[in-house]
């Protein structure tokens, strides 16, 4: 069975949908695919072959997994673009309303599905917010299904996009799929000051790249620690750092000066191998990313409350 992984357009997360087109897809095609939310006109990020044991290792039902409809005419694709100017002049009528009830919620994105069946509007708050007469009026307003859902300052960042300190965008908009519980241990396993201040993103939680950067740092479970007495190709030194990234090790040698060493010197065949599987178990993770229904993964920071009135 061939099967597509997509990018929905409002939230940048990832999808899993079958396909019977006989067309080759690629990366950056458009598709139409039926959601639980309706038709929707995707961004296409991979093709997959998978056979049965795909299903049974990740735990999914094939059946009810979502379907690729067919690839966008020019009416879709003009609708679509008519659909992004209407959220764009249905976000300010709903900033209004929001204003009108003094309701203590920041909006932050709204999105239609295509023919628009729906509109979603996304928004922010400390709080659970009771926006039961706002979701009225919206409805009153446009003629529409309307869905509020309260989502977390991660997803926030994910949907408008920023830059980190880096210099580069964000992690979370460039390529991450899901979100993981990030905590100061895994800073201390990768050998940085558990300092909140200095490891926190834009959007003021821990920064997604301890998470995501944690397979790697498995090797250290095989390595020398720093200060240790080693026996290097050239003699005995003590370790003095360790650079997991670089898979570098630099050693200062009894003999005098310093020496830098692949980390392959140091450990058997057998360790640098659950290394390597270790890795292999981090790019399932992600996968399990997209194999979720819906677009607001369940998370700590992503609590998702949704209310819709036709």
């Amino acid at each position: 069975m061939l099967v597509v992984k997509f990018e929905y357009p409002d939230t940048g997360k990832s999808g899993l949908a079958k396909t019977s087109l006989l067309e080759d897809l690629k990366y950056g095609d458009r598709v139409i695919v039926k959601t639980d939310r309706s038709e929707e006109l995707v961004k296409v990020l991979n093709i997959y072959s998978v056979d049965e044991t795909f299903w049974q290792k990740f735990g999914v039902d094939k059946e009810n997994i979502f379907e690729v409809l067919r690839k966008p005419t020019e009416e879709d694709l003009n609708k679509f673009i008519e659909n992004q100017l209407f959220a764009v002049e249905a976000l300010k009528i709903c900033k209004e309303k929001v204003k009108k009830h003094e309701l203590p919620m920041k909006l932050v994105k709204a999105y239609t599905t295509l023919n628009r069946e729906r509109i979603v509007f996304y928004f922010t708050a400390e709080s659970r917010v009771d926006f039961r007469q706002l979701v009225r009026d919206l409805a009153a307003h446009f003629k529409t299904r309307i869905e509020l859902r309260q989502i977390g300052v991660r997803d926030e960042v994910k949907m408008i996009g920023a830059v980190g300190m880096c210099g580069r965008v964000c992690c979370c908009k460039d390529f991450l799929e899901c979100f993981d519980s990030v905590s100061l241990t895994l800073a201390r396993f990768q050998g940085l000051p558990p300092n909140p201040a200095k490891l926190s993103g834009t959007c003021g939680r821990l920064m997604c790249c301890l998470k995501f950067e944690e397979g790697n740092y498995y090797i250290k479970k095989f390595l020398p620690d720093v200060g240790e007495t080693i026996e290097t190709p050239e003699g005995k030194g003590t370790v003095i750092d360790i650079s997991v990234p670089l898979e570098i090790m630099t050693v200062e040698l009894e003999t005098g000066g310093r020496k830098k060493f692949s980390i392959r010197h140091f450990v058997t065949e057998e360790q640098w191998n659950e290394y390597l599987e270790r890795l292999k178990e981090k790019y399932d993770d992600r996968f399990k990313c997209f194999l979720k229904s819906g677009v607001t993964n369940d998370n700590e920071d992503s609590e998702t409350t949704a209310e819709s009135f036709e």
